[in-house]
């Protein structure tokens, strides 16, 4: 798509039956997109003149009103008008932020990992795209959670035996739940008609950004939460890292339905997930390309402050000015932090 053609974005209203071009009447349009959250925000200005200037045309813009984006009769975002401002600021999400709102009981005794993410749905009122999740059996209440928070244990769950990061995001009325994507891309602009599209990582801006320990763990517990009573399943440690940077430790409680193979794995896995530093970076001001989006791997040219090569978009605001610019959090994952002696006890 950033080969071919100069970016045209338009806004597009629907009220009712009526679909009209707002593109004209708007001005800040950003879209946010964070891999942590479950639904895509867009947040505009719209020309609101009329409770001062009678003969201000203002569109009647009110919350549950549809919005979509679309670039070259291209999609990139369908949601719903949340919020209207007096001062004509608009916020609207895509579906994904109903599952974020409304509360529902689900019971699960030993559904396959997909199954569960199915019955969840069907309990929150959404359809089911692709769940591309392993037959992992999942054994747990819910009473008042939203299916965000379900979802995230469901997923937690997954990641523990898997190793995999997992997207999920509601497109075209369903919710698709997959694995991070693993082939990197290059992302092109095309800035004018007259001229050849270019690696927008080429031209980044100011990078700012930190190498952390705070979400480190170099010590899981695998436990049996019955309700009244808590088993250990399994610990995995690595004393090295232990020494270097003192106990981190985290307790993850399970169904109990494992067989001795899979806690082993479970801890494992974990512990080879998170025993290590966090590399994150902010790229301001690098031109924007509809194709960059939350999850994917980027390829970065070679450049300062260790921003080249593969990195994944943890988070990317779109601005869609006079040109299309971009902000983008992006992350890498580190070598173990001290090592990978790990003790494994099941």
């Amino acid at each position: 798509m950033g080969t071919q053609y100069v970016d045209d974005h338009r806004f597009l209203l629907y009220q009712g039956s009526s679909v009209r071009d707002i593109t004209e009447a708007i001005s800040s349009p950003e879209l946010r997109d964070e891999l942590e959250a479950l639904s895509v925000e867009v947040s505009f200005t719209a020309v609101r003149n009329d409770k001062k200037d009678p003969y201000m045309h203002w569109y009647g813009i009110a919350p549950g009103n549809k919005l979509r984006i679309v670039n070259h009769g291209t999609e990139v975002f369908s949601g719903v008008i949340l919020t209207v401002g007096l001062d004509g600021n608009i916020t609207a999400n895509d579906p994904g932020w109903y599952l974020t709102k409304s509360q529902i009981v689900l019971q699960l005794d030993g559904a396959a990992a997909p199954d569960a993410v199915a019955r969840m749905c069907a309990k929150a009122g959404i359809a089911v795209g692709t769940v591309s999740l392993p037959p992992t059996r999942i054994s747990k209440v819910w009473v008042g959670a939203t299916p965000e928070s379900i979802l995230e244990d469901i997923l937690d769950i997954c990641s523990a035996e898997t190793g995999l990061t997992y997207r999920r995001r509601v497109r075209s009325g369903k919710l698709f739940v997959e694995p991070l994507p693993t082939a990197a891309i290059t992302a092109y602009h095309k800035p004018a008609g007259n001229l050849a599209a270019f690696d927008i990582t080429l031209a980044k801006g100011s990078l700012t950004g930190s190498d952390s320990m705070v979400d480190q763990i170099n010590s899981v517990v695998l436990t049996e939460d019955s309700g009244s009573s808590a088993r250990v399943l399994g610990r995995a440690s690595n004393a090295a890292s232990i020494a270097k940077y003192g106990l981190l430790q985290q307790v993850e409680s399970l169904s109990g339905d494992e067989t001795t193979a899979q806690a082993r794995q479970r801890v494992k896995t974990l512990l080879d997930q998170q025993d290590r530093l966090s590399r994150e970076r902010t790229v301001e001001n690098i031109f924007g390309c509809d194709e960059v989006t939350s999850g994917v791997l980027l390829n970065f040219i070679p450049n300062r402050y260790d921003v080249s090569g593969p990195m994944r978009v943890t988070g990317v605001t779109h601005r869609y000015g006079t040109t299309h610019m971009m902000t983008l959090t992006v992350s890498t994952k580190q070598p173990r932090a001290a090592g990978s002696g790990d003790t494994i006890t099941v």
